[in-house]
């Protein structure tokens, strides 16, 4: 009994631990998929995706989950943070307190971790700072600083007419005074720039409110009927709040279908515009552009054709939020980027094609070879088995100048129609199913009158269910991750399928190692989804292939 418990808790252990292992680049999939680019190449490896901060005040310092050897105590703090000060930095006026160059110096410190020799960790603080003293400089506790400054930024604000005039709003305005503060108790605007470039400093603080808003009436060069698209560079400042917009023109009024998530912390460049009939092309990529939705006219509307009223609102979202919003971001920029669900359409018609006719003809096949009797089956069957043992390489080229000679080069008619011929390996392992089924069954339905046909579909057929489920299994698997087969015969856009699409995607985005994660992971989860409700047959039909009786 106890050599029995002991024996089911090893084989159990060793199936947890197996599962673990081999479940992990499924998890690394899926947690890489809600990170940032930053945090895939940080200093620090993590599994896990990092907290949203979601800030109530902005500019800030963020926080960092660097770690190292030794703690930071307070005497040491203060050092660093003279020393910092002896260096001649001064922090900018929106974060200039004691609390934020404590925060410096605590980037400073783990700067210091990565540098300094174990050694000089033991010998105490004063031989610390004396030796930080010598290895820091002020240009790099300046590139400390940025990498924990945090800050959310509005430069140009640009629109462009049907007939491609360009035009930037608010020139010869400073920036701070393109757009007019309505919310001046929770939010103030600062000008700033990084060389030529000039910028407006967003300053919030939402324990005041939940709510900026910043608008204007802007005069056009042209038509507002013309109006194509609106373009705002910004720099977001990692918060994960919502930035909307609403536009007025001619007496109607839109607003943006969904929110820009202020993630990440680099420039952009964000495009809204009225739905048009590109929106409804299979094809055309739509790199961060969001939809305005026309929500109704009124009197109180801007009326004149040659004035445009943009309203920007950030509006503060709390942790739940913020934690949705970091877990679906990238998923947004993959689904804007490439017409994912039209893939997904091509995918579902060459998987539903090949199952049916793969289905249909390795069961037909292996029934005429494992029941029937005729000349020549043997040999038949013999030289069936030897094409498995010839490489797909040797026949791949023979077989692309068969289709492309039938006129079906870049179609879907190679990816599918192959099908109805049968695989090999399918049609052995359903003989070897069809040869256990007792004869007297046969016999009793040709006594009552069935064909050859009848007695395929109605006895045969029901018998071999976890087979031929086991087959739809493999076959659906092969065709959803086939990339090879649309590489060759594929060249129009609107005929990839998922594979082959995402493949470009990841080319097009020069492989960004998170976006290519979220796509992997949505081509992925239909796969395990089925997996895991069809196990059941898939397992039964593999392990009763073969047995008698």
């Amino acid at each position: 009994m106890r050599r029995s418990f002991f024996k089911n808790s090893v084989v159990y252990l060793i199936l947890i631990v197996g599962a673990v292992v081999f479940s992990m680049p499924f998890v690394w999939m899926a947690s890489s998929s809600a990170k940032v680019e930053g945090e895939l190449f940080g200093e620090k490896l993590n599994i896990l995706p990092k907290a949203p901060s979601a800030p109530s005040v902005s500019p800030y310092i963020a926080d960092s989950d660097d770690s190292g050897p030794g703690n930071l105590d307070q005497a040491l703090l203060g050092k660093l943070v003279e020393l910092i000060g002896r260096k001649g930095f001064q922090l900018p006026q929106p974060v200039a307190d004691n609390a934020t160059m404590e925060g410096v110096a605590e980037g400073v410190y783990r700067k210091l971790q990565r540098m300094l020799p174990k050694d000089i960790w033991a010998e105490g603080p004063e031989k610390l700072v004396a030796e930080a003293d010598k290895q820091l400089d002020i240009a790099t506790i300046r590139s400390i600083f940025r990498t924990m400054y945090r800050r959310f930024c509005l430069g140009q604000i640009r629109v462009r007419s049907g007939d491609f005039h360009v035009q930037e709003l608010g020139v010869g305005r400073r920036f701070s005074e393109r757009l007019e503060n309505e919310t001046p108790r929770t939010c103030s605007l600062a000008d700033d720039g990084e060389g030529t470039v000039g910028f407006a400093v967003v300053q919030y603080n939402f324990e005041k409110s939940n709510r900026v808003i910043l608008t204007q009436t802007f005069d056009l060069d042209f038509d507002a009927a013309k109006l194509q698209w609106i373009r705002l560079q910004m720099q977001p400042d990692d918060s994960w709040h919502e930035l909307w917009l609403t536009m007025e023109k001619l007496g109607r009024r839109y607003v943006a279908e969904r929110p820009v998530v202020l993630g990440e912390t680099d420039w952009k460049k964000i495009i809204w515009r009225e739905r048009g009939r590109e929106d409804y092309s299979t094809t055309m990529k739509r790199d961060w552009c969001y939809l305005l939705r026309d929500v109704g006219r009124s009197e109180s509307y801007v009326q004149d054709p040659h004035k445009l009223k943009l309203s920007f609102e950030l509006r503060r979202v709390g942790w739940l939020k913020s934690w949705w919003h970091k877990i679906t971001y990238n998923y947004y920029q993959v689904l804007e980027q490439i017409p994912f669900w039209r893939y997904v359409r091509t995918s579902l018609f060459l998987v539903m094609a090949n199952i049916v006719l793969t289905v249909f003809a390795c069961s037909l096949v292996a029934y005429a070879f494992a029941r029937l009797q005729w000349p020549g089956r043997d040999l038949c069957f013999m030289l069936m088995l030897t094409t498995m043992m010839i490489p797909k390489q040797v026949t791949m080229i023979p077989t692309f100048l068969i289709w492309k000679n039938l006129g079906a080069y870049n179609t879907l008619t190679p990816l599918w129609l192959g099908s109805a011929f049968g695989s090999a390996f399918f049609i052995f392992m359903l003989r070897q199913f069809l040869k256990g089924i007792p004869r007297d069954l046969e016999d009793a339905a040709r006594i009552d009158g069935c064909g050859f046909l009848r007695i395929y579909w109605h006895i045969m057929m029901p018998l071999i269910k976890p087979s031929l489920a086991a087959i739809a299994i493999f076959t659906f698997m092969g065709s959803w991750n086939d990339f090879m087969g649309p590489l060759i015969y594929i060249a129009d856009q609107r005929l990839y399928p998922l594979a082959f699409g995402l493949y470009a995607f990841a080319v097009e985005v020069e492989n960004n190692p998170v976006l290519s994660m979220s796509a992997s992971l949505m081509m992925t989860l239909p796969v395990i989804v089925i997996f895991f409700f069809a196990q059941r047959y898939f397992i039964q039909g593999v392990t009763l292939t073969g047995t008698k009786g």
